[in-house]
Protein backbone atom coordinates (compact mmCIF):
# COMPACT_ATOMS: atom_id res chain seq x y z
CA UNK A 1 0.00 0.00 0.00
CA UNK A 2 1.14 3.70 -0.62
CA UNK A 3 2.16 5.83 2.21
CA UNK A 4 0.85 8.88 3.06
CA UNK A 5 4.23 10.54 1.96
CA UNK A 6 4.01 8.87 -0.84
CA UNK A 7 0.39 10.39 -2.32
CA UNK A 8 2.06 14.19 -1.92
CA UNK A 9 3.28 16.12 -4.87
CA UNK A 10 6.69 17.71 -4.62
CA UNK A 11 4.98 20.96 -3.80
CA UNK A 12 3.21 19.79 -0.62
CA UNK A 13 6.30 19.41 0.84
CA UNK A 14 7.02 23.02 0.80
CA UNK A 15 3.49 24.17 2.60
CA UNK A 16 3.31 26.34 5.60
CA UNK A 17 0.45 28.40 5.70
CA UNK A 18 -1.77 29.35 8.55
CA UNK A 19 -5.20 28.86 6.82
CA UNK A 20 -7.72 29.52 9.37
CA UNK A 21 -6.97 30.94 13.46
CA UNK A 22 -9.52 31.91 15.79
CA UNK A 23 -10.15 32.17 19.44
CA UNK A 24 -13.35 30.17 20.11
CA UNK A 25 -13.74 31.25 24.29
CA UNK A 26 -13.64 35.04 22.71
CA UNK A 27 -15.61 33.91 19.45
CA UNK A 28 -13.01 36.21 17.66
CA UNK A 29 -11.46 34.79 14.06
CA UNK A 30 -8.19 36.38 12.55
CA UNK A 31 -8.30 38.39 9.74
CA UNK A 32 -5.03 36.61 7.57
CA UNK A 33 -3.30 39.16 5.50
CA UNK A 34 -0.04 38.01 3.92
CA UNK A 35 2.11 37.02 7.84
CA UNK A 36 0.18 38.86 9.76
CA UNK A 37 -3.28 37.55 11.67
CA UNK A 38 -5.70 40.57 13.16
CA UNK A 39 -7.84 39.55 16.09
CA UNK A 40 -10.36 42.26 17.89
CA UNK A 41 -11.77 41.51 20.80
CA UNK A 42 -14.98 44.03 21.11
CA UNK A 43 -15.71 42.92 24.91
CA UNK A 44 -12.29 41.69 26.40
CA UNK A 45 -12.12 44.61 29.43
CA UNK A 46 -8.78 42.59 30.54
CA UNK A 47 -5.80 40.33 29.12
CA UNK A 48 -5.50 37.04 30.14
CA UNK A 49 -4.02 33.62 28.81
CA UNK A 50 -5.97 32.25 25.88
CA UNK A 51 -6.39 28.70 23.72
CA UNK A 52 -5.98 29.23 19.96
CA UNK A 53 -7.62 27.56 17.19
CA UNK A 54 -5.80 27.27 13.81
CA UNK A 55 -5.18 24.89 10.94
CA UNK A 56 -2.13 24.99 8.85
CA UNK A 57 -1.24 23.75 6.22
CA UNK A 58 3.06 22.56 7.64
CA UNK A 59 3.64 19.77 9.91
CA UNK A 60 4.35 22.09 13.10
CA UNK A 61 3.75 25.08 14.63
CA UNK A 62 5.75 26.79 17.46
CA UNK A 63 5.96 30.23 19.26
CA UNK A 64 9.13 30.70 21.05
CA UNK A 65 9.81 27.24 20.43
CA UNK A 66 7.14 25.93 22.43
CA UNK A 67 5.00 23.58 20.08
CA UNK A 68 1.30 24.53 19.43
CA UNK A 69 -1.33 22.56 19.72
CA UNK A 70 -4.68 23.75 18.03
CA UNK A 71 -7.37 24.16 20.44
CA UNK A 72 -4.75 23.43 23.17
CA UNK A 73 -2.06 25.56 23.90
CA UNK A 74 -2.22 28.29 26.24
CA UNK A 75 -0.75 31.34 25.51
CA UNK A 76 -0.55 35.65 26.68
CA UNK A 77 -1.47 37.67 24.01
CA UNK A 78 -0.86 41.28 25.84
CA UNK A 79 1.96 41.26 23.56
CA UNK A 80 1.93 40.68 19.42
CA UNK A 81 3.12 36.70 19.16
CA UNK A 82 5.08 35.06 16.39
CA UNK A 83 3.84 31.76 15.14
CA UNK A 84 5.96 29.40 13.27
CA UNK A 85 5.35 27.25 10.56
CA UNK A 86 7.40 24.46 9.64
CA UNK A 87 6.83 22.27 6.25
CA UNK A 88 7.93 18.98 5.59
CA UNK A 89 11.20 20.02 4.37
CA UNK A 90 12.05 22.27 6.92
CA UNK A 91 11.38 25.88 5.51
CA UNK A 92 9.74 28.00 8.00
CA UNK A 93 7.02 31.06 7.58
CA UNK A 94 6.56 33.24 10.27
CA UNK A 95 2.91 35.08 11.19
CA UNK A 96 2.81 38.21 13.71
CA UNK A 97 -0.67 37.39 15.46
CA UNK A 98 -1.70 40.72 17.51
CA UNK A 99 -4.79 41.16 19.57
CA UNK A 100 -6.53 44.69 19.91
CA UNK A 101 -8.72 44.87 23.03
CA UNK A 102 -10.01 48.64 22.75
CA UNK A 103 -11.62 48.09 25.94
CA UNK A 104 -8.17 47.70 27.63
CA UNK A 105 -6.37 50.23 26.76
CA UNK A 106 -5.67 53.71 28.25
CA UNK A 107 -6.36 51.86 31.46
CA UNK A 108 -10.10 50.80 30.49
CA UNK A 109 -10.49 54.71 29.18
CA UNK A 110 -12.58 54.19 26.01
CA UNK A 111 -15.82 55.71 26.19
CA UNK A 112 -17.32 55.74 22.94
CA UNK A 113 -17.24 53.25 21.08
CA UNK A 114 -19.45 53.11 17.47
CA UNK A 115 -19.18 50.51 15.18
CA UNK A 116 -21.97 50.17 11.88
CA UNK A 117 -20.84 46.67 11.77
CA UNK A 118 -23.08 46.23 15.49
CA UNK A 119 -26.07 47.35 14.10
CA UNK A 120 -28.76 45.02 14.10
CA UNK A 121 -31.06 46.98 10.72
CA UNK A 122 -31.56 45.69 7.46
CA UNK A 123 -29.92 47.85 4.22
CA UNK A 124 -31.79 51.30 3.69
CA UNK A 125 -32.99 51.78 7.40
CA UNK A 126 -32.54 54.75 9.65
CA UNK A 127 -30.75 54.26 12.50
CA UNK A 128 -32.58 55.34 15.67
CA UNK A 129 -29.91 54.52 18.37
CA UNK A 130 -26.36 53.69 17.55
CA UNK A 131 -25.46 51.46 20.19
CA UNK A 132 -21.90 52.24 22.28
CA UNK A 133 -20.12 49.29 22.51
CA UNK A 134 -17.49 50.52 24.55
CA UNK A 135 -19.66 49.10 27.98
CA UNK A 136 -21.01 52.36 29.29
CA UNK A 137 -23.72 53.13 27.43
CA UNK A 138 -22.86 56.62 25.94
CA UNK A 139 -25.35 55.68 22.78
CA UNK A 140 -25.90 58.13 20.07
CA UNK A 141 -29.81 58.80 19.34
CA UNK A 142 -32.00 60.89 16.98
CA UNK A 143 -35.60 61.42 17.72
CA UNK A 144 -36.56 63.18 14.98
CA UNK A 145 -37.13 60.53 12.01
CA UNK A 146 -36.34 63.00 9.22
CA UNK A 147 -32.64 63.65 10.84
CA UNK A 148 -31.74 59.93 11.66
CA UNK A 149 -29.14 58.72 8.86
CA UNK A 150 -28.92 55.26 6.94
CA UNK A 151 -27.81 51.79 7.28
CA UNK A 152 -26.05 51.43 4.22
CA UNK A 153 -24.76 47.54 4.15
CA UNK A 154 -21.99 45.88 1.72
CA UNK A 155 -20.12 49.57 1.58
CA UNK A 156 -16.73 48.12 2.46
CA UNK A 157 -16.76 44.31 1.48
CA UNK A 158 -19.69 43.27 3.79
CA UNK A 159 -19.49 45.62 6.08
CA UNK A 160 -21.94 48.21 6.84
CA UNK A 161 -21.69 51.98 7.11
CA UNK A 162 -23.85 55.03 8.08
CA UNK A 163 -24.62 57.39 5.93
CA UNK A 164 -25.12 61.41 7.04
CA UNK A 165 -26.57 63.54 4.74
CA UNK A 166 -26.66 67.19 5.26
CA UNK A 167 -29.75 67.65 2.90
CA UNK A 168 -31.93 65.84 5.87
CA UNK A 169 -29.62 68.10 8.27
CA UNK A 170 -28.86 64.10 9.38
CA UNK A 171 -27.02 63.88 12.85
CA UNK A 172 -26.88 61.41 15.89
CA UNK A 173 -26.90 62.83 19.75
CA UNK A 174 -25.49 62.44 22.99
CA UNK A 175 -27.38 62.83 26.17
CA UNK A 176 -26.34 61.73 29.74
CA UNK A 177 -23.30 60.29 28.55
CA UNK A 178 -20.86 59.86 30.99
CA UNK A 179 -17.15 60.16 31.10
CA UNK A 180 -16.57 62.49 28.20
CA UNK A 181 -14.04 64.26 29.95
CA UNK A 182 -11.72 63.51 32.64
CA UNK A 183 -9.01 65.90 31.38
CA UNK A 184 -8.05 67.94 28.40
CA UNK A 185 -5.81 64.84 27.13
CA UNK A 186 -7.87 62.43 24.82
CA UNK A 187 -7.38 60.05 21.86
CA UNK A 188 -10.10 59.70 19.09
CA UNK A 189 -10.33 58.08 16.03
CA UNK A 190 -13.33 57.84 13.25
CA UNK A 191 -12.79 55.44 9.93
CA UNK A 192 -14.73 57.71 7.35
CA UNK A 193 -15.67 58.35 3.85
CA UNK A 194 -16.25 62.41 3.13
CA UNK A 195 -19.17 62.94 0.65
CA UNK A 196 -18.69 66.87 0.61
CA UNK A 197 -18.19 69.85 3.55
CA UNK A 198 -20.36 72.72 4.17
CA UNK A 199 -19.85 76.62 4.42
CA UNK A 200 -21.47 76.36 7.79
CA UNK A 201 -19.23 74.09 9.36
CA UNK A 202 -18.66 70.52 9.33
CA UNK A 203 -18.58 69.19 12.68
CA UNK A 204 -17.46 65.44 13.27
CA UNK A 205 -17.82 65.02 16.85
CA UNK A 206 -18.68 67.19 19.48
CA UNK A 207 -18.42 66.59 23.26
CA UNK A 208 -19.79 68.48 25.74
CA UNK A 209 -21.36 71.10 23.40
CA UNK A 210 -20.38 74.60 23.77
CA UNK A 211 -16.79 75.54 24.59
CA UNK A 212 -16.44 71.77 24.32
CA UNK A 213 -14.03 69.67 22.90
CA UNK A 214 -15.07 69.39 18.74
CA UNK A 215 -13.44 67.44 15.82
CA UNK A 216 -14.29 69.34 12.75
CA UNK A 217 -13.22 70.15 9.27
CA UNK A 218 -12.46 73.21 7.49
CA UNK A 219 -15.36 74.70 5.58
CA UNK A 220 -15.16 73.47 1.95
CA UNK A 221 -11.75 71.97 1.53
CA UNK A 222 -12.32 69.88 4.24
CA UNK A 223 -8.61 69.90 6.52
CA UNK A 224 -9.21 68.14 10.00
CA UNK A 225 -9.19 70.39 13.07
CA UNK A 226 -9.19 70.01 16.67
CA UNK A 227 -11.87 72.85 18.06
CA UNK A 228 -12.61 74.45 21.29
CA UNK A 229 -16.29 74.69 20.11
CA UNK A 230 -17.24 78.35 19.88
CA UNK A 231 -13.73 79.73 20.92
CA UNK A 232 -11.08 78.43 18.58
CA UNK A 233 -10.21 75.54 16.27
CA UNK A 234 -6.80 74.59 14.85
CA UNK A 235 -5.48 72.67 11.54
CA UNK A 236 -2.88 69.99 13.39
CA UNK A 237 -1.62 68.68 9.89
CA UNK A 238 -2.98 70.73 7.23
CA UNK A 239 -3.86 68.14 4.80
CA UNK A 240 -7.71 68.09 3.05
CA UNK A 241 -8.93 64.87 3.59
CA UNK A 242 -9.84 63.12 0.61
CA UNK A 243 -13.24 63.09 -0.85
CA UNK A 244 -14.95 59.59 -1.86
CA UNK A 245 -12.34 57.29 -0.15
CA UNK A 246 -12.26 55.37 3.50
CA UNK A 247 -9.42 56.85 6.03
CA UNK A 248 -8.84 55.83 9.33
CA UNK A 249 -8.09 59.56 10.91
CA UNK A 250 -6.88 59.36 14.29
CA UNK A 251 -6.46 62.64 16.74
CA UNK A 252 -4.12 62.28 20.19
CA UNK A 253 -4.08 65.58 22.48
CA UNK A 254 -1.32 65.29 25.32
CA UNK A 255 -2.83 67.53 28.42
CA UNK A 256 -2.12 71.03 27.07
CA UNK A 257 1.49 70.09 25.48
CA UNK A 258 0.69 68.60 21.91
CA UNK A 259 -1.65 67.76 19.52
CA UNK A 260 -1.37 64.96 16.87
CA UNK A 261 -3.11 63.59 14.04
CA UNK A 262 -2.19 60.20 12.02
CA UNK A 263 -4.59 58.60 8.86
CA UNK A 264 -4.23 54.76 8.75
CA UNK A 265 -1.74 55.10 11.56
CA UNK A 266 0.54 57.17 9.29
CA UNK A 267 2.04 60.47 10.90
CA UNK A 268 0.19 63.64 9.29
CA UNK A 269 1.29 66.59 11.55
CA UNK A 270 1.71 67.97 15.48
CA UNK A 271 1.02 71.02 16.60
CA UNK A 272 1.08 72.69 20.06
CA UNK A 273 -1.51 72.48 22.38
CA UNK A 274 -0.64 75.27 24.96
CA UNK A 275 -3.38 77.91 25.53
CA UNK A 276 -7.10 78.16 26.36
CA UNK A 277 -7.97 76.68 23.43
CA UNK A 278 -7.09 73.11 24.24
CA UNK A 279 -8.72 73.23 27.57
CA UNK A 280 -11.92 71.81 27.42
CA UNK A 281 -12.79 72.17 31.20
CA UNK A 282 -15.54 75.01 30.51
CA UNK A 283 -17.90 72.38 28.42
CA UNK A 284 -20.77 73.84 28.91
CA UNK A 285 -23.33 70.88 28.85
CA UNK A 286 -21.47 67.93 30.31
CA UNK A 287 -22.77 64.56 28.95
CA UNK A 288 -24.18 66.17 26.08
CA UNK A 289 -22.57 66.27 22.28
CA UNK A 290 -23.26 64.77 18.59
CA UNK A 291 -21.80 62.97 16.23
CA UNK A 292 -22.45 65.16 13.20
CA UNK A 293 -23.83 68.86 13.38
CA UNK A 294 -25.79 68.59 10.75
CA UNK A 295 -23.81 69.73 7.83
CA UNK A 296 -21.25 66.75 7.45
CA UNK A 297 -21.83 64.24 4.49
CA UNK A 298 -19.98 61.36 5.28
CA UNK A 299 -20.01 57.65 5.33
CA UNK A 300 -18.98 56.67 8.77
CA UNK A 301 -17.91 53.03 9.74
CA UNK A 302 -16.39 53.43 13.32
CA UNK A 303 -15.99 55.85 16.10
CA UNK A 304 -13.51 55.35 18.95
CA UNK A 305 -13.17 57.82 21.99
CA UNK A 306 -10.61 57.53 24.63
CA UNK A 307 -10.78 60.48 27.43
CA UNK A 308 -7.27 59.68 28.31
CA UNK A 309 -4.12 59.81 25.93
CA UNK A 310 -3.50 56.01 24.83
CA UNK A 311 0.28 54.95 24.66
CA UNK A 312 2.00 54.60 21.05
CA UNK A 313 1.98 51.10 21.27
CA UNK A 314 -2.32 51.09 21.98
CA UNK A 315 -2.77 53.51 18.96
CA UNK A 316 -0.73 51.21 16.28
CA UNK A 317 -2.50 48.07 17.64
CA UNK A 318 -5.93 49.95 16.87
CA UNK A 319 -4.69 51.72 13.62
CA UNK A 320 -3.75 47.67 12.64
CA UNK A 321 -7.11 46.38 13.42
CA UNK A 322 -8.73 49.35 11.77
CA UNK A 323 -6.53 48.64 8.90
CA UNK A 324 -7.45 44.93 8.41
CA UNK A 325 -11.27 45.32 8.91
CA UNK A 326 -11.69 48.10 6.64
CA UNK A 327 -8.74 47.21 3.64
CA UNK A 328 -7.30 50.61 4.47
CA UNK A 329 -3.06 50.89 3.51
CA UNK A 330 -1.00 52.65 5.02
CA UNK A 331 3.22 53.62 4.62
CA UNK A 332 3.32 52.15 8.27
CA UNK A 333 3.10 48.31 8.99
CA UNK A 334 3.48 48.55 12.88
CA UNK A 335 1.08 46.58 14.95
CA UNK A 336 2.31 47.86 18.15
CA UNK A 337 4.15 44.85 19.93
Amino acid sequence: MESGLGRLSPADFSKKDITSFSIPSLNITGIISENRIQLTADNLTSLTPLVAKFTTTGKSVTVNGVEQISEVTINSFDTNLTYVVTALDNSTKSYVVTLTAPRTYGSSSLRVWLRADSLALNDGDAVQTWNDVSGFGNNATQSVVSQRPILKKNQIGTLSTVQFRSGNTQRLDFSGATGLYITNSGSFFVVMKLIGTNALGTTILNLHRAQGREFSLVHLTGQFLVCRNGLACAQSSGFALPFNSYVAIGSFQNANTTVTELWNGDFKGSISAVGADFDYSGGGTPGEGYLNNGNLDADIAEVLFFNTLITQNEQDKIFCYLRAKYNLTATTTSCGN
